[in-house]
C-alpha cells in the first residue's frame, strides 16, 4: 500500500519489493534489485530524473516487474493529484552508436509501446527479456502513457540509453509546471 507523503515525495511497500522517491531531489540512488546491471540502470534513471530513488526488491522469478510496480507506485504517490506538473516530457539520449527516443505523458491511462530490439539473451547478469515487464509494470502503476524507441549495436548502451533518456523525460513531465491540473477535464 502507498503511504502519502506529500507533494514530491512517494512511497509504496508490499512483501516483493519498495521504493521511495523524492522528485525535488538531487539524483541520489540506493537500488538493491539482485541485478548489479539493473541496480546500474536505476541508479541512471534517477540521476538524469534529478529523484532521489531507494529501491529494493525480494528474491524470486518475478522479481523486476514487482520493482517496476513499486516505483511506479511510489511515483504515482509522489505526484499526488498531479496538480501544477507539466505532464509531457521527451527526450532523445544517444549513447556512442545507440540512441533511445522516450515520450511520455502522466495521463492516468496507462499504456507502452517499445520499438527496437536488442541482440543477445543477457546484459551481464541481467535477462534482456525482463526489460518489458519491468516498463510494463512501471506504467501500468503509474498511470503512465510511455513510448520508446531504440536502435544501436551494443545491448548495453541501447539499455543505458533507454533508461537515461525515461529519466529526463520523468524530470520534464513531474516538474513544476503551471498552477491546477493539466487537463480540460480537470482531473487525471
Amino acid at each position: 500500500m502507498a503511504k502519502r507523503t506529500g507533494r514530491g515525495k512517494g512511497l509504496y511497500r508490499d512483501c516483493r519489493a519498495q521504493a521511495t522517491i523524492n522528485l525535488d531531489g538531487s539524483g541520489q540512488a540506493k537500488a538493491a534489485s539482485g541485478s548489479g546491471f539493473l541496480d546500474h540502470m536505476l541508479l541512471a534513471l534517477a540521476r538524469t530524473a534529478n529523484m532521489d530513488l531507494v529501491a529494493e526488491a525480494e528474491e524470486g522469478l518475478w522479481r523486476a516487474q514487482s520493482l517496476g510496480k513499486a516505483i511506479g507506485l511510489a511515483l504515482n504517490d509522489a505526484l499526488g493529484d498531479r496538480s501544477g506538473i507539466c505532464r509531457y516530457g521527451s527526450a532523445s539520449v544517444p549513447m556512442d552508436e545507440s540512441l533511445a527516443d522516450v515520450a511520455l505523458d502522466f495521463s492516468g491511462r496507462s499504456y507502452l509501446i517499445i520499438s527496437g530490439e536488442f541482440r543477445g539473451e543477457r546484459i551481464g547478469d541481467f535477462e534482456v527479456m525482463l526489460i518489458g515487464p519491468f516498463l510494463e509494470a512501471l506504467s501500468n502503476s503509474a498511470g503512465l502513457t510511455v513510448h520508446i524507441r531504440f536502435y544501436g549495436e551494443n545491448d548495453h548502451h541501447k539499455m543505458e540509453c533507454i533508461f537515461k533518456a525515461l529519466g529526463l523525460a520523468l524530470r520534464q513531465a513531474a516538474a513544476k509546471g503551471g498552477m491546477g491540473i493539466p487537463s480540460t477535464k480537470g482531473v487525471i
